[in-house]
């Protein structure tokens, strides 16, 4: 399968020509620690409402990770009988050619990166991988660089390089390899959102789907609260920097894509949307009676992975949207599975 560009979709930018249809085949590659849970949420409520069916899984939210991603990982109860789906947006590890095996030819390819240092020290400190390596980030500044690198990944999918990693590849590729690995991500991503511009990423996002503001409306998911967050002095960042060297690479040439995108998109109708896009989350916010809270919080009924992490609560619990805006990931995701099983008439 050919997946074309946004340029050679509708010229230029990522402006949908006039009079587009609403975008319903999506794969969303949901890479770690990069924000990625926020804009799964977007998807999950969008497929949901719309009757839309997922690559599921029987239980939990991967499909691949640390191996990469096979056809042979969707149970066949799940999977509809044409054998492909509306949506991928849980964790994985990219094949494309596995992936695409069960998408539609006209799947819309999305993901989203960060920078790698914020990107390396959000694993490092929410999967307490201190316990692991027998130290604490701060003590990385008095380590030869190549003991770092040869540290383990965490759980056999979680350590340096880590985009590069969830994208498929080795995270040890020499420069000509990487300069191949990212070519092939331009061809195949119809847009990569920056997760440190992510209101403008979702505008780029929701006129390449040919979506309203409504559609990406969302609530920060799984984000660590502001006072657990640590912040690195600068020799450590200096070191993970060089540590996620390649990571470093790939940001910086999707960053300046975006960069790109919003210029011709145009910055003051990008500042305009964006203002409307946070007004009308506000209205959501509100009208939803959404409170923050610890993500262990014990009044909770659906809790977050950690309590490290912010959640919300809302006092419009007949409202489907307010909850699904509220939920976190893992009970969203039982909530999707639940409803396509009705849809394909799986007996529980």
């Amino acid at each position: 399968m050919v997946i074309r560009s946004v340029e050679s979709m509708w010229g230029s930018g990522v402006v949908p020509a006039p009079r587009c249809s609403p975008a319903n085949h999506i794969f969303f590659l949901k890479t770690h620690k990069c924000a990625s849970s926020t804009v799964q949420n977007i998807f999950l409520r969008y497929g949901y409402r719309n009757n839309l069916t997922f690559a599921l899984p029987d239980s939990g939210n991967y499909l691949g990770s640390p191996h990469h991603f096979h056809t042979k990982m969707l149970p066949k109860n799940l999977v509809p009988a044409e054998g492909k789906v509306d949506l991928f947006v849980l964790h994985t590890r990219l094949d494309p050619k596995q992936h695409t095996a069960i998408l539609h030819n006209d799947t819309i390819w999305v993901t989203i990166v960060r920078d790698p240092p914020a990107l390396y020290e959000s694993l490092f400190n929410f999967f307490h991988m201190n316990n692991a390596y027998g130290m604490q980030l701060s003590d990385y500044s008095a380590q030869p660089l190549e003991r770092l690198a040869a540290l383990p990944r965490y759980g056999g999918k979680l350590g340096r390089n880590q985009m590069l990693f969830d994208f498929g590849y080795s995270e040890n590729l020499s420069v000509s390899e990487l300069r191949h690995a990212i070519d092939n991500l331009d061809y195949h991503f119809h847009l990569v959102m920056i997760s440190e511009h992510m209101d403008e990423s979702l505008i780029l996002l929701r006129h390449l789907l040919c979506w309203t503001l409504h559609d990406v409306v969302v609530f920060t998911k799984n984000a660590r609260r502001q006072e657990v967050k640590r912040t690195l002095d600068p020799l450590t960042l200096k070191i993970l920097r060089e540590l996620n060297s390649a990571d470093v690479i790939l940001y910086d040439h999707f960053l300046a894509r975006h960069r790109e995108a919003v210029y011709k998109f145009g910055e003051q109708r990008m500042a305009d949307e964006v203002s409307a896009l946070r007004s009308l989350r506000d209205e959501y916010y509100d009208d939803c009676g959404a409170k923050e809270v610890k993500g262990r919080d014990s009044s909770l009924k659906f809790k977050e992975y950690s309590g490290l992490v912010s959640a919300y609560v809302t006092d419009n619990n007949t409202n489907i949207n307010c909850v699904m805006l509220s939920m976190p990931e893992l009970a969203l995701i039982d909530t999707v599975r639940r409803h396509q099983k009705t849809l394909l008439g799986v007996l529980s």
